[in-house]
C-alpha cells in the first residue's frame, strides 16, 4: 500500500478506486498504477542527472528532454536552477530574436509603420526583428493617445 497527497490508497482503481490525485495522474498516463517508482536508487537518480544535465548543455530544449525522462516541465526547470545548470550563450542567442531588447529608433518605426506596400514578414527581415515584435510594435502603436515619432 503507498500513501497518497490525499489518502490511504492501494492505487487499484477496481478495488477501491482512486483518490483524485492517483486518478488524474493515471488518467495524463505521469503515473503507471503497477509500476514502482521509476528512480529509486541513488546510482539511477545519478544517472539520471549526469543524462538530464548533458543534454540541456548540448542545447537540447527542457520539454523535449522532460517528455523522454518522463518527469514534469516544471520540475525538470527547478531541478536546473538548483543544479545551476546553463546553455552556452552561443546556443542562448540562436535562440532569442536578434533585436530583442533594443529600442525603435525612428527610421524603423517609419518603415514598420508606414510601409504597408511591403508585407509584414519582410518588414520584419529588414528591420532584423520577428514578426511577431513588429505585429505587436504596430498595434501598440496604432493605439497610442501620443506620437512620438511622428508617424500618424
Amino acid at each position: 500500500m503507498r500513501i497518497c497527497a490525499v489518502v490511504w490508497c492501494d492505487r487499484a482503481p477496481v478495488a477501491r478506486g482512486l483518490c483524485r490525485r492517483c486518478y488524474a495522474r493515471w488518467w495524463r498516463g505521469v503515473d503507471d498504477i503497477d509500476s514502482p517508482r521509476r528512480y529509486a536508487s541513488r546510482e539511477d537518480k545519478e544517472r539520471l542527472r549526469y543524462e538530464v544535465i548533458q543534454r540541456r548543455i548540448a542545447g537540447e530544449g527542457i520539454a523535449d528532454i522532460a517528455s523522454s525522462v518522463g518527469v514534469d516541465v516544471a520540475t525538470l526547470g527547478k531541478w536546473f536552477r538548483e543544479w545551476e545548470v546553463t546553455v552556452t550563450p552561443a546556443r542562448q542567442a540562436r535562440a532569442r530574436a536578434p533585436r530583442l531588447w533594443q529600442p525603435w529608433t525612428r527610421e524603423q518605426a517609419k518603415l514598420a509603420y508606414t510601409r504597408t506596400d511591403i508585407p509584414l514578414g519582410e518588414r520584419a527581415a529588414i528591420l532584423g526583428r520577428s514578426l511577431a515584435a513588429v505585429a505587436s510594435y504596430i498595434r501598440k502603436y496604432r493605439l497610442r493617445p501620443d506620437d512620438p515619432y511622428g508617424l500618424k
